[in-house]
């Protein structure tokens, strides 16, 4: 369920024996209107209550077993410049820790812990209001290592009903990305620091949390806004991104990396990733370029049909790409949350489009597809 409140970026995941998972529950918010699209479902509540209320209501969920956290930036995890609510016990808190006041959590895992690379452009009171309520509510959290597989891994699923059909991969985080063979991880944040010679990351998108959920032939690809440059052992310069892109190789559903903002979703990427359909969850009006989308739209990257679903669409692209090639690959969404359902045993999928402007959404769209 990718929840859309216009806030940030928040999904919610059910796997096959009913474990389930957060990751991400962005709270942004910023004065100047201008810069934002609407707040879904309702302009009062935070984020953080928004995506509790979803889960609890449409899904009957109280606790989830599993929060992810991409990276420390406000529109992923929230910020207390933000807007804030008071917590039971006094803290002022958005976002993840908000949440938490409405549904439980088991394990935690943040990007960076316990190896916190400082970077520009992180969000500290972001960074300051996390560590405030893992102290405050004793959250359990666990180091997200790159590379395991089933680390995150089935949890009523005692009988081992689904071993061999269902796997979560985590693929990177904190700049160190898996390399494709068995458990082995490489750090290339700690690469750049060395042939750099410097002491701060360029980039906290860089350092985002990926990882691929896989169940039969069916692949998902989650990396928060995994985007940018690096400076390599040799001493040269190259995109991450990219780099990610081919561990991953192919899936059928992809999150895209920075909301498809310019900078991401590169041809490298998409070439790689050869996704049957995208999900961008869009705050800003600006998210919608035609760049990338011409790259997800591509045949000439790959071939075979495929689905664009931004959560929101905003009336400018049309204005400023009225012949665009990709316009008839793009569903149209005034604000909704896109709910992908794969079938038992992974063959084939459905998507669903439903209305984000209400409480109790009804299904606006569906469209079949194929692992």
């Amino acid at each position: 369920h990718f929840i859309h409140t216009g806030r940030g970026e928040s999904m919610f995941y059910r796997f096959p024996d009913g474990t389930s998972m957060v990751n991400d529950v962005g709270d942004l918010w910023r004065e100047n209107e201008r810069h934002l699209i609407p707040w879904f479902p309702r302009k009062d509540l935070l984020a953080g209550e928004c995506v509790a209320r979803y889960v609890k209501r449409e899904l009957g969920v109280a606790y989830v077993d599993y929060l992810a956290l991409s990276h420390w930036h406000n529109d992923h995890a929230g910020a207390p410049r933000c807007g804030t609510k008071k917590a039971a016990d006094g803290r002022e808190v958005c976002g993840i820790p908000l949440f938490n006041e409405y549904v439980g959590v088991g394990k935690f895992f943040d990007h960076q812990y316990p190896v916190v690379r400082d970077c520009r452009g992180r969000d500290e009171d972001c960074k300051r209001m996390i560590e405030e309520w893992v102290a405050a509510k004793k959250i359990v959290r666990e180091s997200f290592r790159v590379g395991a597989l089933n680390q995150i891994k089935l949890v009523p699923d005692t009988a081992a009903r689904f071993a061999g059909k269902f796997s979560v991969r985590n693929v990177c985080a904190n700049a160190v990305c898996w390399t494709g063979k068995g458990e082995e991880a490489r750090d290339y944040g700690a690469e750049h620091l060395r042939a750099t010679g410097k002491t701060v990351m360029p980039n906290e998108n860089t350092l985002s949390m990926g990882f691929v959920v896989q169940y039969g032939k069916f692949r998902y690809w989650a990396g928060g806004d995994v985007s940018k440059s690096l400076t390599g052992a040799d001493g040269k310069s190259f995109n991450f991104e990219d780099l990610v892109g081919r561990v991953v190789g192919p899936v059928t559903v992809c999150k895209t990396n920075h909301h498809a903002f310019r900078d991401a979703m590169t041809e490298t990427f998409v070439r790689e990733t050869r996704a049957a359909a995208y999900v961008t969850a869009v705050w800003c009006p600006r998210h919608v370029q035609d760049c990338n989308m011409r790259h997800m739209s591509s045949r000439a990257l790959y071939p075979g049909e495929r689905m664009v679903f931004p959560t929101y669409l905003p009336a400018w692209p049309k204005s400023e790409w009225p012949h665009a090639p990709w316009w008839g690959d793009v569903y149209p969404s005034a604000g909704a949350n896109i709910v992908v359902r794969v079938a038992e045993g992974g063959d084939t999928f459905r998507i669903y489009a439903t209305d984000a402007a209400s409480e109790n959404p009804v299904v606006i769209g569906v469209w079949e597809g194929i692992a």
